[in-house]
């Protein structure tokens, strides 16, 4: 893979990109660049994406409630080999099989493993489209780290939901299809205010405490090893950057101090070192 034949990245077009703001195109975004793969993105509108899948016959890697595909990003084209991929875990794997010796491991053999123990007290919880479990896939225990992240964060997404950066040109339509899959009246009834969403944060800080104990364990940090990052802390950083691009500022700087901080450290290093907007 060269420069002049980079990967083609899809992710989620919005008014604010090149930033990505949505977590799973977020992970994908950081693994390219921690492997040091050249890419270049291609922003797709939210109601444009089932038609672009389709259009590679790349299928739908999750399904709603109802049964029926839920086609979503990110999509990773490698256009040496011609070869789709439809998943931000299946894209990480993909990555590290490719390019074992670029950039860092994301799943490193002589990992600790202990730091993947995390069970989400979210767990149970029903989503409307239910959360990928990658079960049975290369690198298990990432899988399963990052089924139980995703299921914490999931369960308290709307405290930005409502803050999203839609098109303006398309916005009504995207927001009448998230009402639809998510079987609301109405966009108003996505948006939590007053003592209900102080209540909502109180219970995020409170399920998030056993993920934050996790990355305290080696003191130095940021990461979840310490001073070297794994697909795992790509994993939390994918949620952390969508909380930084669509949380009200005052509370974003507020999320920013609890546990210490630890979520804050490690949002910077992987901004710092890992995130590129292209």
């Amino acid at each position: 893979m060269t420069d002049s034949n980079p990967f083609i990245f899809y992710d989620i077009s919005s008014p604010i990109e090149p930033r990505s703001y949505a977590p799973n195109p977020s992970k994908a975004r950081l693994a390219l660049s921690f492997k040091c793969v050249p890419f270049k993105t291609t922003w797709v509108d939210i109601l444009d994406i089932s038609d672009v899948r389709k259009g590679f016959g790349c299928p739908a890697t999750r399904k709603f409630d109802d049964g029926s595909d839920y086609y979503t990003l990110p999509m990773l084209r490698d256009p040496a080999s011609g070869r789709i991929i439809g998943d931000s875990f299946d894209i990480a794997n993909y990555l590290e099989d490719m390019f074992p010796d670029s950039g860092g491991r994301l799943f490193p053999p002589d990992s600790t493993r202990t730091g993947l123990d995390y069970e989400s007290p979210n767990k149970d919880m029903a989503f409307f489209a239910p959360l990928t479990s990658n079960q049975g896939s290369k690198n298990e225990a990432y899988a399963r780290f990052n089924t139980h992240v995703d299921a914490t964060f999931s369960a308290h997404v709307v405290l930005v939901s409502q803050y999203l950066p839609f098109n303006p040109n398309t916005a009504e339509a995207v927001r009448a299809l998230f009402v639809k899959r998510a079987h609301l009246s109405s966009w108003g009834d996505i948006s939590v205010q007053g003592e209900a969403r102080e209540q909502l944060k109180t219970a995020f800080k409170v399920a998030l405490t056993s993920l934050a104990q996790l990355f305290m364990v080696h003191e130095t940090g940021p990461y979840l090893e310490g001073k070297q990052a794994t697909y795992a802390d790509l994993i939390v950083g994918g949620w952390l950057n969508m909380l930084s691009a669509t949380m009200p500022e005052e509370e974003w700087r507020d999320f920013r101090t609890w546990h210490s901080g630890v979520f804050a450290r490690l949002h910077d290093a992987l901004q710092e070192n890992y995130f590129e907007c292209k």
